[in-house]
């Protein structure tokens, strides 16, 4: 069990924890929840967790991504989905906004190096495994060079990868 699985196995107990003492802060929580069991692999409780909320963040919608993934489904509805929840900041803050709206930029980002990486895995790449790593380099680079920029990245692309 590495560190990494270690700490997120542990906000998943707090959470759980913290949840079954007041249930009504599970709205302000799943984000946790989602984001915690996906990167651990955990695809039931991530079936879970989205079954049980009516939330839209940014958080579920990209969930909903993966589990079409992970669920050997289209995940073509599930990402015109996701993509126009998470760009509409972007389009709302117009071309002077791009500050305030890095984050749905970001995760506009992870979505698509999600794709990028799950169409290896179902059927034959549609570039070289050398050609999309330097592409995801390359996507690395454009992004802030800030640990609480890139750590998030980072991770979607583990779970990308290990995405079954």
């Amino acid at each position: 069990m590495t560190c990494l699985t270690r700490l997120l196995d542990t906000l998943r107990t707090h959470v759980k924890g913290v949840l079954t003492r007041n249930p009504e802060w599970e709205p302000a929580l799943i984000s946790f929840q989602v984001e915690s069991a996906w990167m651990v692999g955990d695809w039931q409780e991530v079936q879970t967790c989205v079954d049980r909320t009516e939330s839209d963040t940014s958080h579920t919608v990209v969930a909903r991504v993966l589990l079409a993934y992970h669920n050997g489904e289209s995940p073509a509805a599930a990402l015109a989905s996701a993509r126009k929840l998470l760009g509409a900041p972007i389009t709302a803050a117009g071309a002077r906004g791009y500050r305030g709206c890095y984050q749905s930029v970001l995760d506009l980002h992870m979505l698509q190096e999600v794709d990028l990486i799950s169409s290896i895995s179902t059927g034959p790449p549609p570039r070289p495994l050398r050609e999309l790593s330097g592409a995801l380099a390359a996507r690395l680079e454009a992004t802030l060079p800030a640990f609480r920029v890139r750590e998030p990245i980072l991770s979607m692309r583990r779970t990308a990868f290990g995405i079954k």
